[in-house]
């Protein structure tokens, strides 16, 4: 669709009266040519990329003819790449794999001119999402697999050609490790010319790199020379641009026999690394020994030794000691000695989002107190350890939000570990917090001392009103809470208490004397089955409103 304004493109030229009416159809034409095109896209993609509907968009493309702008037709494609992107991180993980099936492929079989545009759209092609067929176990299966790795080779020296120079995001995975079960293929992958062709190929792409993701098994202590090992050992002048790398281990854990796959890896120490996720059992020696510009860093994610090994707390904070600018950090903790009071706290200005996971241990008493994080904002601490008092002087857990409770906003954490007192102590702490999420299926020493999602709890998470149910007569916790989730483990609910809760928190009332409390935008309920009640037919004869969309309880059954 030329445009009679191409000529004024860039200039301080004013429009004309006319021009302008001109202009403003030129843009109506295109709105409704761009929703009717993208309506169609989403609506033939609803079903999967398995399932499209070819001749629907071959139509539509014929249909809309020149009504469309090449920009327009760009940018609907990108919007079809993102959502794919969405979905591969929510675990679909073939959604941009390096086939017929991606989105590119299908977009641009649709007719010639969408054909053009596709090809022309360089960061369409710009993931590189590559699993590697599964590896032969038997001489039979050579010749088959050999042929199969050939035509990846022919497909991913076509999508790096057609991204141009966009930076590249790598992502390498195998279906199976079977070869490594067996030594017998180990001379075969070594030798086979369109294997190595393959590595080859993407390593020429290397300079481009902006993020490496391997999924696979990490051999190189029993096969020095395998071909994928290559790809952890690029010279650092050949990935100018790595700034993601995330590795995991796929070999089970009889098999790494307590082996460190990647203490050497030269991509580790690319100086522009700002983000590392490692799996269970990437690293086996002490990870801060990793060649790793630490200081550079800004999004850790470590999942620990070979299991059960993790970090104790002092490891964890010799570990926060080293990355002094990190944003985010996710980082499993074991049992340990509580953290010396004579020890100087660490400060980290830039983290605004800390997870601790421990799945065996409790949080040790001082840890907290050791740590500077003025910026903190999301905090989950999923401790699955047991106390049998109440007394939350002597928990770690609560001392995270005596110290850091002003400033969070969102927060996540194991509940049951604490006694109601306890808990109730917990989120007092917590008056800015609009997201909380509440795990209850951890094991206690003593199910009676702990606390529970029962009628006493979510009355004290609810606001207490006036007769007239007009005015706020004393706030509840949490008074700015939105987003409310729970996970009961199949733990029993106090489920009509839950509905009035929901019911208080959803009420709107007169506010005055600073007695404000936010409106609750949604309740995610940890795929809990209700028992006594249908919770959405309850809150209805409330007389609140679940249909309009601006409240949502999900993730239930009854």
């Amino acid at each position: 669709m030329d445009s009679p304004f191409t000529q004024y493109f860039n200039t301080n030229y004013v429009p004309s009266d006319e021009q302008l009416t001109a202009i403003r159809g030129i843009i109506s034409r295109g709105e409704e040519a761009l929703n009717h095109t993208d309506q169609k896209i989403h609506g033939s993609m609803a079903g999967g990329m398995g399932e499209l509907d070819f001749e629907e968009l071959r139509r539509t493309g014929e249909a809309q003819g020149e009504r469309i702008d090449n920009d327009i037709l760009t940018t609907i494609f990108l919007e079809v790449l993102d959502q794919r992107v969405v979905e591969t991180r929510r675990g679909e993980p073939y959604s941009l794999i390096i086939s017929p099936k991606h989105p590119g492929v299908v977009l641009s079989h649709v007719c010639q001119r969408w054909r053009g545009a596709a090809l022309s759209t360089k960061p369409l092609w710009r993931h590189l999402r590559v699993w590697i067929p599964i590896y032969p176990s038997s001489l039979a299966a050579q010749d088959t697999w050999r042929a199969k790795v050939a035509k990846l080779v022919e497909m991913t020296r076509e999508w790096i050609s057609r991204s141009g120079t966009r930076h590249l995001s790598v992502e390498i995975n195998e279906w199976s490790s079977v070869l490594f079960r067996r030594d017998t293929g180990r001379a075969f992958i070594n030798e086979c010319s369109e294997f190595h062709e393959f590595v080859d190929v993407l390593c020429s792409s290397s300079a481009r790199w902006k993020s490496l993701d391997m999924e696979i098994d990490f051999p190189q202590a029993r096969f020095p020379n395998f071909p994928t090992m290559r790809l952890l050992s690029m010279p650092l002048h050949s990935i100018p641009m790595l700034t993601n790398v995330r590795l995991h281990c796929k070999v089970d854990r009889q098999r790494r026999d307590g082996l460190g796959v990647v203490p050497t890896s030269t991509i580790l120490s690319a100086p522009t690394l700002r983000s590392l996720e490692l799996g269970c059992g990437v690293v086996s020696q002490d990870i801060v020994k990793l060649p790793v510009v630490w200081s550079a860093l800004e999004h850790l994610v470590f999942l620990g030794y070979e299991s059960p090994r993790k970090l104790n707390a002092v490891e964890a904070l010799q570990l926060f000691s080293e990355c002094p600018n990190l944003v985010t950090c996710y980082i499993p903790l074991r049992n340990g000695a509580d953290v010396p009071t004579s020890r100087a706290p660490i400060s980290l200005p830039r983290l605004r989002e800390l997870s601790l996971f421990s799945d065996r241990a409790h949080i040790a008493k001082g840890f907290a107190p050791s740590l500077i994080l003025p910026s903190l904002r999301k905090l989950v601490l999923n401790d699955s350890g047991s106390y049998s008092s109440d007394a939350h002087e002597a928990n770690g857990l609560v001392e995270f939000f005596e110290r850091f409770g002003f400033t969070l906003e969102d927060v996540r954490f194991s509940c049951k570990s604490l006694s109601p007192s306890a808990l109730h102590y917990a989120l007092q702490h917590l008056p800015n917090v609009s997201s909380l999420g509440l795990i209850t299926n951890n094991t206690v020493v003593s199910e009676r001392l702990s606390a529970k999602l029962d009628n006493d709890f979510l009355v004290d998470l609810s606001p207490t009103f006036n007769r007239a149910n007009t005015r706020i007569t004393r706030l509840p916790l949490c008074p700015r809470l939105e987003v409310f989730s729970f996970d009961t483990g199949g733990s029993t609910l106090a489920e009509r208490a839950l509905v009035n809760f929901i019911q208080a928190r959803r009420r709107e009332v007169i506010v005055e004397d600073g007695m404000e409390v936010a409106r609750l935008r949604e309740v995610d309920c940890g795929g809990y089955r209700f028992r006594d009640i249908n919770p959405v037919q309850a809150l209805r004869r409330q007389g609140i409103d679940v249909d309009s969309g601006d409240f949502s309880l999900k993730n239930w059954s009854s």
